[in-house]
């Protein structure tokens, strides 16, 4: 009875001991530093490259012809972009190089903008009458051109119109705009046209884009003054593709969900909202309802999260070293922990919410933030941020940056550069927002390199037709779904317009829904990866000879496995399943998706020709 005794209270004390040793090492906020978590390993993007370059067949080309206007400039600079993104090959063409233009099906001519009266004219006929492709990228009145275009009454301009309506599907995902949309307004052509001319798409019952053959040629009118918004390139690309006999062009398959100021402090306070609905603290609403909902949509909807970091909410740098550590303790521990174990990673938007430019550089005055001194103190913040990231995540690198409200300008670049030379990626937004907000293509820092610039194209919990329209316009180009919502937008009643958080989550599984349903091609990933995903598509080579029954795809270092669209003219098909190269989809009426696991393709074409 004595040893039984004896042991219990050796066990006892043991315990308490541990007990202690366990309280004081929580006290001294060791035990993450000892245990810590860390975000997928950043890897480069697997490639395939073909040991034989194509040879023979004919070669697509579109050629660009920019004239001295806004207009031609903005839509022909918007079009030679998203060529770009998509690998489809254009250069640029002269006046003279228009009229010795030979024709052909597969080459493309793009006219821009009001001055058709210095446009060779008769040998773009020629052209057309022979089997080469007209596309006209723009609006324009002259009545001299009406009888090529296909146009039998010309009335002048109409302005003022919105929405857009699809008689004919360009690409999946698409929908219509009604008038009341604000999405698209357009100053278009008043036109009646002869009976035999296409209309794949309409505005307000007005002929928005139309198709008018010539002889052996096409020609493509697109109605619009649209055509200089990055909101259509993908829609320009698809209208394109219905001129050739068949049409191929590709995509980065790249899928990216941010939560920009996650973590970061929180209120101890509620708001009437979350207070009448669930009872609880901001704390407690967000660990106990918009977190566990946020990964039941992670694991529903393929998403992978990557959260950008706030210190403090103050518009001042006072609170530094232990004190701001204590600030966020909760929200990183908690927080950044979960999301980091469930597969994705942490980045920096700031050491507070004070967009990173000075007084001399642009910002929306409404935003009411205090501008930096120089970049100097810029440094000394955004070094404190660091400290606080790596107190946390000892075994984590800050590889991409979000600005506070998307606005930035060079002076806070070099200030990241300078403190964070591990810095990869930059996301700001792929459409220009309010003034002083930094818009981005995909590419490489025109100053520093090694630093991306990776755009968002879509934010907020909204899923009505014009946020969907634009989704589905940014992944018809690009191939990228890559999306930013903030946790606190339920906490505003501006930003939640009213909503409960029921209704906000119900159209992010909407959102979710829709990429699911139409691109579940589209690989979910940190914005780490995505960054080495997106250079290395950027960089890779895709070489496409089109025969009169086959195409024949080739790649140098294209990316493994290879997403293709291939539009072929009414009458010919692809035969959809696996084949020696990989898998062919039917995805619309004479669209097929192309997925290639080996880097040629050759693809047989069924049916007749032109």
């Amino acid at each position: 009875m004595k040893k039984y005794i004896v042991r219990w209270s050796v066990f006892l004390f043991l315990l308490l001991i541990g007990l202690v040793v366990l309280l004081q090492l929580v006290r001294l906020d060791v035990l993450h530093q000892w245990f810590p978590v860390t975000s997928p390993q950043v890897e480069k993007a697997s490639t395939m490259t073909a040991s034989e370059s194509v040879e023979g067949g004919t070669r697509m080309t579109v050629y660009l012809h920019e004239n001295d206007s806004e207009l031609s400039k903005g839509s022909i600079g918007n079009m030679e972009q998203a060529l770009d993104y998509a690998k489809v090959p254009h250069e640029r063409i002269d006046r003279d190089g228009i009229t010795t233009l030979e024709p052909s099906p597969y080459s493309v001519l793009v006219l821009a903008g009001e001055h058709s009266e210095q446009w060779p004219k008769e040998a773009i006929t020629s052209f057309v009458e022979g089997g080469g492709r007209l596309m006209i990228a723009g609006r324009f009145v002259d009545e001299s051109w009406d009888d090529l275009l296909g146009i039998k009454e010309n009335k002048g301009f109409k302005d003022g119109v919105t929405g857009i309506t699809f008689e004919q599907e360009l690409f999946p995902g698409y929908v219509d705009l009604d008038a009341s949309s604000s999405l698209l307004t357009h100053s278009i052509a008043d036109v009646e046209l002869e009976e035999d001319v296409e209309v794949p798409l309409r505005v307000e019952e007005e002929p928005l884009m139309w198709i008018n053959e010539v002889g052996e040629g096409k020609i493509m009118f697109f109605n619009s003054t649209v055509v200089t918004d990055k909101s259509v390139r993908g829609l320009l690309i698809h209208s394109m593709s219905l001129l050739p006999p068949s049409f191929v062009s590709a995509q980065a398959s790249i899928k990216v969900m941010h939560l920009d100021d996650f973590p970061a402090p929180i209120p101890y306070s509620t708001t009437e909202a979350i207070d009448e609905e669930y009872g609880l603290s901001i704390k407690d609403f967000y660990t106990d309802i918009w977190w566990e909902d946020m990964k039941e949509l992670k694991d529903d909807y393929d998403f992978t999260y990557t959260g950008y970091l706030i210190g403090t909410y103050r518009d001042d740098t006072e609170v530094i070293g232990e004190d701001l550590k204590k600030t966020i303790r909760y929200p990183m521990l908690y927080f950044g922990r979960s999301l980091l174990n469930g597969g994705g990673e942490i980045g920096l938007h700031g050491y507070n919410h004070q967009s990173l430019v000075t007084e001399e550089e642009p910002i929306d005055p409404e935003l009411g933030y205090r501008p930096w001194e120089n970049q100097g103190t810029m440094e000394e913040a955004v070094v404190e941020a660091k400290e606080l990231f790596h107190y946390y995540f000892p075994e984590e690198t800050l590889n991409s940056y979000v600005p506070p409200s998307n606005v930035l300008n060079r002076t806070g670049i070099s200030a990241l550069h300078e403190t964070l030379p591990e810095l990869r990626t930059i996301s700001s937004l792929y459409i220009r927002g309010d003034e002083g907000s930094f818009e981005q293509e995909f590419e490489m820092d025109e100053r520093f390199d090694g630093l991306y610039h990776f755009p968002r194209m879509t934010s907020g919990y909204v899923d009505d037709p014009a946020a969907q329209f634009l989704m589905t316009d940014a992944i018809a180009h690009t191939g990228v779904f890559a999306h930013f919502i903030h946790p606190d937008d339920v906490l505003d009643p501006y930003r939640a317009k009213g909503r409960t958080w029921e209704d906000m989550y119900k159209d992010l599984q909407g959102i979710g829904e829709h990429v699911v349903t139409h691109y579940p091609y589209l690989e979910s990933m940190t914005q780490s990866n995505a960054t080495e995903k997106m250079i290395q598509y950027q960089e890779s080579d895709i070489s496409v000879s089109y025969e009169e029954d086959s195409i024949l795809i080739t790649g140098d270092t294209i990316l493994s496995p290879s997403h293709l669209f291939i539009r072929v003219e009414q009458g010919k098909s692809i035969e959809e399943g696996s084949h020696s190269f990989g898998t062919v989809e039917l995805y619309s009426e004479g669209l097929y998706k192309i997925t290639m696991q080996q880097p040629r393709a050759d693809i047989p074409l069924k049916g007749g020709g032109e």
